[in-house]
């Protein structure tokens, strides 16, 4: 690889690039030993979420689910159980995605278990990643360093505007995911104070 392309792979995301906005439900938080149950994704695009090009999978299980999982995410093993393969989920969302950056709420947690399961496949995903927890969290520190923010999920959707579209569910975290991406790219006016 080149001196230009490897730097290229580390170069933050903009607010104005195209970005996939990714949320995963997983039968539990161990990426080592749980499984993927959905995977769902919306494009933003302009200042824009193109909903009519989103992606939501739910992934074929028939494994354990940790009780606590079920009472966040409501996905329940009778639930997954005729979902499609992991496999051809996962080749359907490399191929959706596009090689865009991929933008999430503690996105590491959910490319934890896709990274394990992309390798065992021969799959890329992007390098490049953004998380909003990390950038409303230092927004909020630039203009207040005295007063750490609140990073749960719907206090910054509260102090961004966002409504929260169908907590724990994939698509729905990733639709408020990707409004608080706007409105920290400035499109969304600023953070009120929580």
């Amino acid at each position: 690889m080149r001196w230009p392309a490897f730097l290229e792979r580390f170069r933050p995301v903009e607010y104005e690039e195209p970005v996939s906005v990714l949320d995963l439900e997983t039968s539990g938080l161990d990426p080592k030993s749980d499984r993927i149950l959905s995977i769902a994704a919306v494009r933003v695009e302009g200042g824009r979420i193109v909903l009519s090009e989103r992606f939501h999978r739910l992934v074929q299980d028939a494994g354990p689910v940790n009780r606590e999982a079920i009472r966040h995410h409501r996905l329940r093993p009778v639930d997954v159980r005729h979902g499609e393969p992991l496999g051809d989920v996962l080749e359907a969302f490399v191929a959706w995605h596009g090689g865009r950056p991929l933008v999430g709420y503690a996105v590491a947690f959910d490319l934890a278990f896709l990274r394990r399961e992309v390798r065992t496949r021969r799959l890329e995903l992007p390098p490049r990643r953004a998380d909003v927890r990390d950038r409303y969290r230092d927004r909020c520190l630039r203009a207040n360093p005295q007063h750490p923010p609140d990073l749960r999920f719907e206090a910054m959707a509260r102090a961004l505007g966002v409504p929260v579209v169908g907590r724990h569910d994939a698509l729905g975290d990733a639709v408020s995911t990707a409004l608080m991406w706007i409105g920290l790219g400035g499109r969304g006016g600023a953070p009120a104070k929580a």
